[in-house]
């Protein structure tokens, strides 16, 4: 699975949603123009300037939506992955702090009441083969 593969689709999401809007309004723009009575010559510059400045204010605000849901859960998931790696390949030693009170702190918190088992349960294991030697 790459990297950021929930980041696309969920830029993809927002900007097809946005898209979309942007078409609507067009559509409805241009049934205006005719009902309003803009000489036919017009409609077509009309609908080119105000389509340009219409994608603009629906498609601008993907950048931002992806730089806030990167910010807001991606940084997060990639903390916890890295964590949750070290963990697999041996560091039972370093706790996992959770650092927010959302459900990231809650998945964080999980994974280290696991890690603290797993560390018991391997001091137990020592501790039974130390004593059988």
């Amino acid at each position: 699975m790459k990297k950021d593969s929930l980041l696309r689709k969920l830029t993809i999401y927002v900007a097809v949603g946005s898209a979309l809007s942007a078409i609507i309004t067009l559509i409805v723009l241009y049934f205006v123009l005719h009902i309003t009575g803009v000489p036919a010559a017009e409609i077509p510059k009309t609908l080119i300037f105000s389509g340009a400045v219409i994608v603009l204010i629906f498609m601008l605000p993907v950048f931002f939506v992806r730089a806030f849901l990167y910010k807001l859960l991606i940084e997060k998931i990639e903390l916890l992955t890295e964590t949750m790696e070290r963990v697999s390949k041996g560091d039972i030693e370093t706790p996992i702090e959770p650092l927010t009170n959302d459900e990231f702190g809650k998945m964080a918190e999980a994974f280290e009441k696991m890690r603290v088992s797993i560390k018991e349960m391997l001091d137990k294991l020592e501790g039974r083969l130390d004593r059988e030697r």
